[in-house]
């Protein structure tokens, strides 16, 4: 593997309130010898931020040569549209799952543009997408959610949507909302034994030393700003912290 290191460019932060799920999920870029991967699309109400945090990087919309997607959830793959020059990684499984299944979170707004876009699907475990990127099974939160898998100075990185969608499942090796406790556990223990860094769906990036302890990087804290005239318990902004 050639050494190639993710960026974020959308922090994860996990949490659902009782009207709506926060739908927060990471985004990354990873700048390839061949082009430019983004790593999931994001939610739809990221998407203005999505756009700034790519010129930040200075990267343009164009500049994006391949998406890799987790899985086609509403707030990782609703943003797809934005790239229709850029060949589409996914899972064959999770492909076919989001076409036929009911399942509520799949982005249907996806669906047409993606059947008409390049598409790349992964079909089984260590399949090489690009050169140096192999491609993970890793089911459990969908039957076809899939993690990918690179190597840079730190050691080995996976970039794994929602298989392992926060620090705690990391640690505990239990999922949340998940179609299969089993099956996700199975996923969150292939991705342990194979990664020293895990970038999750909805969390910073977590360090896997010798022993397997999961050390948080830090740098996802949410700003939330309310509009003028309006408070939150007394404060305008809110700073919301993972402990």
């Amino acid at each position: 593997m050639s050494l190639m290191s993710p960026e974020i460019i959308l922090a994860g932060f996990p949490g659902k309130g009782n009207q709506t799920y926060l739908g927060w999920g990471t985004v990354g870029l990873l700048r390839l010898p061949e082009g430019i991967m983004l790593l999931d699309a994001g939610g739809a109400a990221s998407r203005p931020m999505l756009i700034d945090a790519l010129k930040q990087h200075g990267v343009e919309m164009d500049d994006i040569t391949d998406v890799f997607i987790s899985h086609m959830h509403f707030d990782h793959a609703a943003d797809c549209g934005m790239f229709p020059n850029a060949t589409f990684h996914l899972s064959k499984k999770e492909w076919d799952y989001a076409n036929t299944s009911n399942d509520v979170l799949i982005f249907e707004g996806a669906l047409p543009l993606l059947r008409t876009y390049k598409k790349n699907f992964i079909e089984e475990d260590g399949q090489e997408i690009l050169p140096g990127i192999k491609a993970y099974m890793t089911p459990g939160h969908t039957p076809g959610s899939a993690s990918i898998v690179g190597k840079d100075d730190k050691g080995i990185w996976a970039f794994v949507g929602d298989a392992i969608k926060n620090r705690a499942e990391l640690s505990t090796c239990g999922a949340g909302m998940t179609q299969n406790s089993e099956i996700s556990k199975a996923s969150i223990l292939k991705i342990k034994n194979i990664a020293d860094r895990v970038l999750p769906g909805h969390d910073s990036w977590l360090d896997l030393s010798a022993d397997k302890k999961v050390t948080p990087e830090g740098g996802n804290d949410v700003i939330i700003t309310f509009p003028e005239g309006i408070t939150c318990n007394g404060k305008g902004t809110v700073v919301l912290h993972l402990d």
